[in-house]
This record gives C-alpha cells, structure tokens and sequence, in this order.
C-alpha cells in the first residue's frame, strides 16, 4: 500500500482528526519499549507511513502510567519484553485506565510466538507486529485495520442497540462457530509460520504468507470484539433486570 492510497484507506474510513497529513489535530502516538533505537525506529516508520502525530516515548510501566493520567493517546505500539514487565502488563493497564477507552494497543515484540500474538488478541490488542518483519507497509496496514475494526465494532454496538435479532444471531455465532472458527485459525496460523521459515528466500511466497497471517490476526482480533461486544451487552442488561423496581400484588 502506497503513501496515496493509505490516506485514502484513512479518509475512507472516517479516522479521528490527524490521522493523515493536513489534518488539524495529530494522531497522540504512544511507544513504551524499553531500547532507544527501537523507539527511534518506529519513530522514522511512522513518519514515513504519513501518520500526522505527536509521539509519546516511554522506556517503562512507570513512564506510561504517568503518560496515561496526563494525555489521552490515539494508538500505542506496546513492546512485549520489557526490563521488569511484559508487554501483556502494559496492555493490562491501558485498557484499564478510564481515561483510555479510545486507545487502539498494536503489539510489537522480537520474538514471533503464536501464544504470545493470540494472548495479545485475546486482551484486547488490536494488531500483533514483530520487529523483523516491521515496515512503513506493514505499519499502514496495521494502522488502518486497526480503525476499520474499531469502527465497525462501533457500528454493530449501535445496530444491537435498536436489533435484538441481529443481537441473538452473532450471539449464537459466538457461542457456536467461534471455538471451531478460533481453533482453524490457531492451526492454520502454526502452519503458515513454519511456511515461513522453509520458504524463507521465497520473497513471493513470503509475502503471500504474510497476507495470509495478518488476515488469520484480524479475524481471531474481531471474534474477540464481537464477543465483548455480547458480554458487555449481556451484562447490562442483567443490570438492568436487577435494578427494576419490584411491584408486589396488594
């Protein structure tokens, strides 16, 4: 995806304001990791993804707590292996501030592990990246279908609000295709990386790979959206069971 079609992905999309260049207010970019020039990396690749941002820089849990209560971030791009934390830590505490609802967490990490990019996905990440395979493409990609999904969850939050029928039928997918979609997924996701490693001088088929891999994160990242979707909506309206008032017959 070049430069051009990456803004138009991201006015297509409706991002908030920043998110491409001439926009009036900057996309608040948060990077915890724990290594200067990794920091100072992603820092180039968001220039040149043409991101409009402010970037905030943190080397550990302590700087990013102090970053969360004082600036409401847009994306942050979360190191798995820190010093004293994981990445899982930090991703723990963003999605737990209050003040953080909005903010998209993308995961970044040396190491390419399945358990690890499912546990992401399944906390709550938005997108898993690994440090060897990370480019201004790659960056792009993550970026905007992180936003598509956010929206889209978005929307499927207002239809269910007005639509018990659609609610009872992604429930019912939920609870009936998902164990089986997400164990397909899993399995195809072990092949496809020990693909990876046999064809490893195969450019073509790598990239072919690569496709393939990012699309088996997005469906296992919106399974996830779309059952917290249902538990939330479920658990209001258990609430709401509770707090009616009681009419006792006279």
């Amino acid at each position: 995806m070049n430069g051009t079609a990456f803004t138009s992905a991201l006015s297509a999309v409706n991002l908030p304001a920043g998110a491409t260049n001439g926009a009036e207010a900057p996309l608040h970019i948060l990077v915890l990791d724990d290594l200067e020039a990794d920091r100072a990396r992603l820092r180039r690749l968001c220039r040149k993804a043409g991101l409009e941002f402010v970037l905030h820089e943190v080397s550990d849990l302590a700087g990013m707590r102090d970053l969360l209560d004082r600036q409401e971030i847009d994306i942050a791009f979360l190191d798995y292996h820190l010093e004293m934390h994981t990445g899982l830590d930090a991703l723990k505490l963003l999605i737990g501030h209050e003040d953080q609802v909005n903010a998209i967490p993308i995961m970044i990490t040396s190491v390419d592990r399945h358990d690890i990019a499912v546990e992401a996905m399944r906390k709550g990440c938005a997108d898993y990246l690994t440090k060897e395979e990370l480019s201004v493409d790659a960056l792009r990609k993550s970026v905007t279908s992180a936003f598509e999904r956010r929206l889209l969850i978005a929307a499927l939050g207002e239809a269910q609000s007005s639509r018990s029928e659609m609610h009872l039928s992604i429930l019912r997918f939920a609870r009936t295709c998902g164990p089986q979609i997400r164990e397909v997924l899993g399995s195809t996701l072990m092949q496809v990386r020990a693909l990876k490693r046999a064809q490893a001088t195969d450019a073509q088929v790598r990239e072919t790979l690569m496709v393939l891999e990012q699309s088996c994160g997005d469906i296992f990242a919106f399974l996830d959206d779309v059952q917290s979707l249902m538990d939330d909506q479920t658990r209001r309206r258990a609430e709401q069971v509770l707090a009616a008032p009681v009419v006792h017959d006279t």
